[in-house]
């Protein structure tokens, strides 16, 4: 019994990496390059023309796939088309926004948020440019916790 559990996790293990693999070359755009002086990045023709094709792609059902593939999909193809469809738009966002806000920073603003909780917020809200409008989020994660905290000390008291 044991070790039909062991080969079934194993055998959806390797499925799933191999189906992941396959997944990871999705687009030879390349996400490293120079921006211009604030946000956008510079593309060539060929690239716009990449950009548009992931735009379609991103927004593809499975149905729609499926009728261009010409046959129905199995298990694993759709799960492969999914996670496609989701580094297209982590990919995509980059396009739209710039590269965005380094995990240091979202750490560091998410500490802020719970040290120093609504003040945190009219920095963030003063200070951060249309760029950095992720970094919001993570200082009202940390207000949220900044609350809680609040919360019990008021409960305890």
């Amino acid at each position: 019994m044991k070790i039909s559990k062991i080969a079934f996790v194993t055998f959806c293990f390797l499925a799933l990496n191999f189906t992941t693999k396959a997944a990871s070359n999705f687009s030879s755009v390349s996400t490293n390059r120079k921006t211009e002086s604030v946000g956008s990045p510079t593309l060539t023709t060929n690239e716009k023309i990449k950009v548009l094709q992931m735009q379609l792609f991103s927004k593809m059902t499975i149905a729609d796939y499926e009728k261009l593939k010409g046959r129905k999909l199995n298990f694993f193809e759709r799960l492969s088309f999914k996670l496609s469809q989701r580094r297209a738009k982590k990919m995509l966002k980059y396009y739209e926004y710039g590269e965005g806000p380094t995990t240091l920073q979202k750490i560091s603003w998410l500490l802020k948020g719970l040290l120093l909780g609504p003040i945190a917020l009219l920095l963030g809200y003063l200070f951060l440019k249309d760029d950095d409008r992720e970094l919001i989020k993570w200082i009202w994660f940390g207000f949220a916790g900044f609350a809680a905290i609040v919360v019990i000390i008021l409960l305890t008291i």
